[in-house]
């Protein structure tokens, strides 16, 4: 027998080289030099989940857009990418189920033609009050036949989200699964979206920063309430699309668990 040929039968030593790569992502750019095959399997976990600007631009003109569509799960548009780009991105990027669109001067409703089309789209983290609008001082709440809302069961709001745009949370007929990213949150606003969202399990506020959190039980007494600190929020949005454990698992400084059972009555 060659030196080359595998020892193992084929389909068991691909999945040990896919466990290694999915356990370790690290290691994916070693594995893919240890022989073609291996390559063959491994090579698309590159593009699972891609982040950062620097990769994804390139990725456009190195990769033929059916290979793109097929492998790219996870994505997240940071900051400093043009309007022109992040549409011909979402346009190749079709079959993406968790999406974060992190780049306020990109972020206008004209995109949400494109979203629409997205759907598989299971997991959105945004600023609404840009994508309805609100930095062009037209703001206002399409229709849900024209919103990619339908199938999400993961929603990260982030920015402003002043109460004009409340309604959207009853355009949430899946959503699990709620965070909201920014340092203030009235407790009107947290009971709008409890009351709001018939499936919701988890509503959590991302505290963002070291300052200390405040009192949970003076916003809301609903078990599924939550404050919990993240500083390193790119990490944990990368963690989670690796299936960690999100909201900051190295930075995490307080996380309220309680079932509806534990509560008084």
């Amino acid at each position: 027998m060659h030196s080359a040929d595998p020892v193992l039968p084929v389909e068991l030593e691909r999945l040990i080289f896919e466990l290694a790569a999915w356990q370790d992502p690290e290691t994916i750019f070693a594995l893919i030099l240890v022989a073609k095959r291996v390559c063959m399997w491994i090579e698309p976990e590159l593009y699972h989940i891609v982040l950062f600007r620097k990769r994804l631009l390139p990725m456009l003109e190195s990769k033929p857009a059916e290979f793109l569509r097929q492998h790219i799960h996870h994505l997240a548009i940071p900051a400093g990418i043009e309007y022109a780009d992040v549409v011909r991105i979402l346009s190749t990027c079709t079959d993406v189920h968790n999406l974060a669109i992190w780049n306020n001067t990109a972020t206008r409703p004209e995109l949400l033609p494109l979203l629409c089309k997205l759907t598989n789209l299971q997991r959105l983290s945004t600023t609404l009050f840009a994508l309805c609008g609100g930095f062009d001082a037209r703001l206002r709440i399409p229709p849900p036949e024209e919103l990619p809302f339908a199938n999400l069961t993961h929603l990260d709001i982030f920015g402003l989200f002043p109460e004009q745009l409340w309604p959207v949370f009853k355009m949430l007929p899946r959503l699990t699964h709620l965070s909201l990213s920014t340092n203030t949150q009235p407790p009107a606003l947290i009971n709008a979206a409890l009351n709001a969202c018939p499936l919701l399990q988890v509503l959590a506020v991302v505290w963002v920063g070291m300052s200390v959190l405040p009192d949970e039980s003076k916003i809301s007494a609903d078990p599924r309430f939550c404050i919990v600190q993240c500083s390193h929020h790119e990490f944990d949005w990368k963690l989670g699309a690796w299936g960690g454990a999100t909201f900051g698992a190295g930075e995490r400084r307080r996380w309220r668990t309680k079932s509806a059972s534990d509560k008084k009555v």
